[in-house]
């Protein structure tokens, strides 16, 4: 599978599924994306086959968990393609919009869900309305 960012100039590949993989509501995820949620899949860090294209990053804290991230971003587009997490130091996060859909896998939870909008719905089967607050 292969994450593109929005002009394709920034590409990164992975042998296999994701090992975690949600919708995020927080401010945060939605600041990033721009859109109202964030799908974040997070990968073991040796599945990671390719990276192509240049990025910059920027870091930021997240008290609410205590944890540092670093971002990378396409240096011609903008868009944030991937980050690592400190706290998850095997892993690499992936943002998920920016797989082809024909080859990207349900989410299997939501979290953040407080800060849901009013008017979004998630499938039953992964709500989990008391998810975390960030």
């Amino acid at each position: 599978m292969t994450a593109t960012c929005a002009c394709g100039n920034t590409k990164i590949s992975v042998n296999r599924g994701p090992s975690d993989l949600g919708i995020c509501h927080c401010t945060n995820c939605k600041r990033r994306t721009g859109s109202a949620f964030g799908i974040s899949a997070y990968f073991d860090i040796d599945a990671v086959t390719e990276r192509t294209g240049n990025t910059s990053v920027y870091s930021l804290r997240n008290d609410f968990h205590n944890h540092e991230q670093h971002r990378h971003f396409c240096t011609k587009c903008g868009t944030t393609l991937y980050w690592f997490v400190s706290t998850l130091p095997s892993k690499i996060g992936i943002a998920g919009g920016c797989f082809d859909s024909e080859s990207f896998p349900e989410p299997t939870y939501t979290t953040n869900d407080r800060k849901r909008y009013e008017w979004l719905s998630v499938p039953t089967k992964w709500d989990n309305s008391a998810g975390t607050d960030a």
